[in-house]
């Protein structure tokens, strides 16, 4: 016998296939192998495949046993024979290392099945069952090298056409590959692993991922859908309610990075937030809280800590409140109270809770009423009532928010020379400190509500 036949690994799923969720299809040429990306979203990651490459048909090598071979060394066979004289079995050595590696099995003198050492691991871990003219109908292949098959194709004029695959080994098929010409075209998987399909996955004519569609709710049908270019990811829509609407876009970059990301809080299948990232981080948010179609609120970040929050309260296209943050809590807050284009009114927080506010009563660019606040309460306000820059009115609030007392200097010296003392909001008693110009009532200090 001049010549054995020996096969090579046809196309298979990779072992690092079983990480991910699309898999791949490996080049003869290249060997088996995974091209395997992460993409991070806020309160949500998804790691998958973005290329699922296939090599041309699985060529037949025949290799000259008797002859030296390229790699240095000479192949080996031993056969086996029956007592009529016919060969049943043959063991190959294929690389000369004095270890066999390739099983073949005959039947009617012609070689029925095909079993091979892939990863010089001493047994077989892949197998071929050919046809009577020796062409390959059917692969199996053991990724987990515990003895038993986890991946079988099938093939027509050895060329696949289906595949199957046991993700968690327990010998039923997880994901399932469909072949046109020898290149994927669509695979199912049952990412649970229960045996329902809740992902599926379409590819173009060169086996590259262009979209898939996972059913995340366990409903019976895709909730998310995710497109791709040159096998990467660059748009993902969302149907997080599980309504049959989409209600979330997020855009990516040529390094699958988030770049936008859209939502429609209403569930109208309209956005009304609006949220852009730069290098995986969130810069800016803006929010139509107004339902007119146009952000009114704006959010800005720093490193994806947020720092600043503008407001165009009343839809008119000016933003009439500013607020700062710190680590993530709001520190200070500007108003345009009046809506004229001038911020009149600045309180400052700590720890969420406003401590003191100022307040441009007249609106002519001073800050003529600073109020006191105790655990986010009015306790004191100081009112400059002629412009001097010097407080002149001074008002004490209990825990109930109720004015108890008021002390008024009417003769602009910097000293108290009148208290009232209010219950339930009326005046109750009046002390005159000093008997000049304190014969008049309490003066109003502008409402608590600016």
């Amino acid at each position: 016998m001049a010549f054995s036949k020996i096969y090579l690994p046809l196309p298979l799923l990779t072992k690092e296939g079983m990480k991910n969720k699309s898999g791949l299809i490996a080049n003869l040429e290249e060997g088996l192998f995974i091209s395997e990306d992460c993409v991070r979203d806020i309160g949500m990651t998804r790691r998958r495949s973005r290329k699922w490459r296939l090599g041309s048909t699985a060529a037949l090598f025949l290799v000259a046993l008797l002859n030296p071979t390229a790699r240095g060394a000479d192949p080996a066979s031993k056969y086996f024979y029956d007592d009529k004289g016919q060969i049943v079995r043959e063991e190959v050595d294929s690389t000369g290392s004095g270890r066999t590696d390739t099983w073949i099995t005959y039947k009617d003198g012609k070689p029925v099945l095909q079993a091979m050492d892939t990863g010089k691991h001493g047994k077989p871990d892949t197998w071929y069952h050919l046809t009577p003219d020796g062409q390959v109908a059917r692969a199996e292949k053991d990724q987990n090298l515990d003895g038993k098959p986890d991946v079988w194709t099938i093939y027509e004029k050895e060329v696949p056409v289906k595949a199957e695959q046991d993700l968690d080994f327990d010998g039923k098929p997880d994901r399932y590959i469909y072949f046109e010409k020898g290149k994927p075209v669509r695979a199912e998987e049952s990412v649970k692993r229960d045996g329902k399909i809740t992902l599926w996955l379409y590819y173009d004519e060169a086996g590259v991922l262009i979209r898939d569609e996972e059913d995340t709710k366990g409903i019976g049908r895709a909730t998310v859908f995710s497109y791709y270019q040159d096998g990467k990811l660059i748009r993902r829509e969302e149907d997080t309610k599980g309504t049959g609407r989409v209600d979330r876009w997020s855009y990516y970059d040529k390094e699958e990075r988030l770049i936008r990301r859209e939502v429609s809080r209403s569930g109208s299948g309209r956005p009304d937030v609006w949220a852009h990232f730069e290098n995986g981080k969130i810069v800016k948010q803006e929010e139509d809280l107004l339902g007119r179609g146009r952000p009114n609120v704006t959010y800005f970040f720093q490193e994806g800590v947020l720092g600043r929050r503008e407001e165009d309260t009343k839809g008119v296209g000016k933003v009439d409140l500013i607020e700062w943050y710190e680590d993530g809590k709001p520190v200070k807050r500007q108003q345009d109270s009046r809506q004229q284009g001038k911020i009149d009114v600045v309180s400052y927080l700590r720890q969420g809770q406003i401590e003191r506010q100022e307040v441009d009563t007249k609106y002519e660019g001073r800050y003529d009423l600073v109020r006191f606040y105790a655990n986010g309460r009015l306790a004191k306000e100081e009112y400059d009532t002629n412009g001097d820059g010097r407080p002149d009115v001074w008002a004490y609030y209990d825990e109930k928010g109720d004015k108890v007392l008021q002390e008024e200097d009417t003769e602009y010296d910097g000293k108290v020379h009148v208290r009232f003392r209010f219950e339930g909001g009326r005046v109750v008693s009046k002390e005159v400190v000093s008997a000049r110009k304190s014969d008049g009532p309490p003066r109003l200090l502008t409402p608590k509500s600016w």
